[in-house]
Formats: structure tokens, sequence, C-alpha cells
């Protein structure tokens, strides 16, 4: 008589699809609690995979969401150093630059930041994903590397104008801020964005 074999206990080990389970759970996660709210453990609980797998795929909970949601293969580490590398006082124009740059890429694409923007309008839901991730991964340590105790307000401050300018342009599509070259929206918005990140108050 044989035995029967015995079902391994323990988290499924890593396999073929386990990258596009874990970037499923994590949609569902940052979709239904929000991004501040979303530890690597659940999203690994929710995968049904060792924890540690997902530090295999992915860098970080921000290189996740960058990965899953925005569809970007761009660490906000990475956004943050071009931001400030250069000139001090052209931070403000840089960090409108790389949102606009994210925002039009061919990897994220413009069509899904516009759903993502147009949900958090219209959808009457507690937790902002794509903002929190904003202030929370890229405005907000800016503005703290540069020496701003006050740098989650400024963080915000600073998501709300380029969140603004995304739904003044594809959402309520105002003809002057929809036609105007992308240069002249970096080159105003950058005076404001300095301001917010850059200048003592």
């Amino acid at each position: 008589m044989t035995d029967t074999p015995r079902r391994p206990r323990g988290r499924r080990p890593g396999r073929a699809d386990t990258k596009a389970t874990i970037r499923n759970a994590a949609l569902t996660l940052f979709s239904s609690i929000g991004y501040d709210k979303v530890s690597l453990r659940a999203i690994a609980r929710e995968a049904d995979v060792d924890p540690a797998l997902i530090h295999h795929y992915f860098a970080s909970k921000s290189d996740l969401f960058a990965q899953t949601v925005l569809d970007l293969p761009v660490e906000a580490d990475q956004v943050i150093a071009q931001v400030l590398a250069g000139p001090r006082d052209a931070i403000g124009a840089r960090a409108v630059a790389a949102f606009m740059a994210a925002y039009d890429s061919p990897d994220g694409g413009t069509e899904r930041f516009t759903a993502m923007l147009r949900s958090a309008v219209a959808e009457d839901i507690a937790h902002r994903p794509l903002s929190e991730y904003m202030s929370k991964e890229l405005f907000g340590p800016i503005a703290e590397r540069l020496g701003h105790r006050d740098h989650k307000l400024r963080g915000q401050l600073a998501v709300s104008l380029v969140l603004g300018m995304a739904l003044s342009r594809y959402i309520l599509r105002l003809p002057a801020i929809e036609s105007a070259a992308d240069d002249d929206l970096v080159r105003g918005l950058g005076r404001a964005m300095q301001e917010i990140l850059v200048e003592p108050w």
C-alpha cells in the first residue's frame, strides 16, 4: 500500500504567474483601502504567497504601486533624484516636467492616469491611492529633503497643483490648458511649484 502524497503546507512557491498574482492582489487592496494603509504583508496574504516573493519582484511598496497601478517602470527614488539634480531655482519646473512626462509616457499612458483621476473625482470613496502615493512617495519627500518641517503639507499642495492641471486638461478640457504646449505649462506651473516645494514661508 502506497502512501497518499500529502499536499505541501505553507504558501505556494514562486511560479510563472506569481508576479501577475501579486500585482492583481496589490491592485485590489490599493483600490479598496488606499495606498497608505496597504502593507506588503497584506498584499502577500491577499496573493497567498510568501512575503519574500514580493521583494523578489518589486523593490518596495512604492515600486509595486508604480508598476501595478500606474504601470510605470520607474521608482519614486529615481524621480526624486532627477528633480533634485541641477539648479535649486529650477526644482519646481523639473517637478512639474517629471509629472507630465510620467502622465504622457507610452508606458503609463494618459488614458490610465485619466481613468484613475476620473474615478477619484466621481466615486464616493475615502481613499485616493494616486494622490496618497504622490504626496507620500514623491512630492512630500522632495520637500523633506529640502529641509522643510511642513513637508507633508507642501507635498499635498504639490499634488493638488499637478492633479488640478491634469483635471483641467484631460477631464474638464479647458480649451487654453488643453491646447497649451507642455513647455508653457511647465513654465507657468513651475513657478507655483517652486514656491510650494522650495521657498521658505
